[in-house]
């Protein structure tokens, strides 16, 4: 039987929460699961595309962004959290007048209503 998951990452992009969520949903989608969504409330870190990884390290950032392209799997960054950790898309970036934008490829800014949304329509909510 197929379940609907929405992950949640509060967890660092250095701390083993955040890998730990990625592992989790490669598994949930092998085996036939979907995942409605990912938001990163906490977890902002994994969505800044100014994030620079050291080669002996696993580079996360990449391995969500791959994830998302091949299974079309959502990846949503609490808009209110990111701007407090200084993250924005281009668009955020020009209406609060700041100097750049750095949200990573692949993720997009949401609000707390989008993932209350999905929560009520998922079967399981799952926290990291």
């Amino acid at each position: 039987m197929s379940l609907n998951y929405v992950l949640v990452i509060n967890s660092d992009i250095t701390q083993q929460g955040s890998y730990s969520g990625y592992q989790f949903a490669c598994e949930l989608l092998k085996q036939g699961h979907q995942i409605s969504q990912v938001f990163f409330y906490q977890g902002i870190s994994n969505t800044n595309g100014l994030v620079s990884i050291v080669s002996d390290e696993v580079n996360l950032l990449s391995l969500w962004q791959s994830l998302a392209a091949a299974h079309k799997v959502p990846l949503i960054s609490c808009i209110s959290a990111s701007l407090r950790r200084g993250v924005a898309d281009e668009q955020v970036a020009q209406e609060q007048k700041l100097m750049s934008h750095n949200l990573a490829d692949g993720f997009a800014l949401g609000g707390l209503g989008e993932f209350v949304t999905a929560s009520a329509q998922a079967d399981r909510l799952i926290q990291f």
